[in-house]
């Protein structure tokens, strides 16, 4: 992805969010999100935190409600920012989270101004090509990043993955390996991943709770084969 089409990356997330829609699936999804980010947290519960790719803010809401942290988040698309700072009002927490545009390639903070960031979106911006050098430079030393990443190996994506390595298009995250190699040459240094998301592709009106009771039985069995989602946590360890 290269870093001088913002209009571009721009328009295609504004056609991308017109279009969204909460469903059983996604609201499943923000509770496993929530709940497997704050393993990878762990004890880190304060300071600044950066939301890189914020959408309608719902995942920064959870944080929010679950943690100590002052939190900004921002996303590339217009429609997602005033959807989120609406969110934020409706939920009382507008003296905890700040809202604003952004684009992850030209983040507009200090040098080892944050103590964590997280950025979703399965591929998150925080994994695009060549934006973990401004990622890297926001956070401070020893700080936090938690992003996610398609699981190319899931039984689910395992012929799209084969597909694109056909057509020469292979993604370095489709291995840990090339994960831990494209974000050490920032300084960002792996620590710890989450596997989730393994529940079956159906697009029915079902509760959450549905996809929640698969993903906690045979999704925890099976989800080395079946996990769409892998969950990775970095710390920023300057040399």
């Amino acid at each position: 992805m290269k870093q001088d089409n913002f209009k571009q990356r721009q328009q295609k997330w504004e056609r991308k969010q017109a279009d969204y829609k909460v469903n059983s699936a996604r609201q499943a999804t923000l509770v496993l999100t929530l709940k497997k980010t704050l393993e990878l947290l762990g004890d880190k519960r304060r300071g600044r935190l950066l939301d890189i790719g914020c959408g309608f803010g719902e995942l920064a809401i959870l944080l929010a409600k679950n943690t100590d942290f002052e939190i900004i988040g921002f996303d590339i698309s217009k429609t997602s920012v005033e959807a989120a700072k609406a969110n934020i009002k409706k939920a009382g927490l507008e003296g905890r989270i700040k809202i604003e545009e952004g684009d992850v390639y030209n983040l507009n903070y200090p040098d080892d101004y944050f103590d964590a960031a997280v950025s979703f979106g399965y591929v998150s911006a925080a994994t695009y090509p060549g934006a973990q050098k401004d990622v890297a430079r926001v956070l401070k030393p020893e700080g936090i990043l938690i992003c996610d990443f398609i699981n190319c190996l899931s039984l689910y994506k395992i012929f799209g993955s084969f597909k694109r390595a056909v057509n020469g298009n292979s993604p370095y995250y489709i291995s840990l390996s090339g994960i831990k190699q494209k974000f050490a040459k920032e300084s960002l240094i792996f620590r710890k991943q989450r596997f989730f998301n393994t529940y079956p592709p159906l697009n029915l009106s079902l509760s959450p709770k549905v996809f929640l009771v698969f993903e906690n039985t045979f999704g925890r069995l099976f989800k080395n084969f079946l996990a769409r989602v892998r969950l990775v946590c970095f710390s920023y360890t300057p040399k």
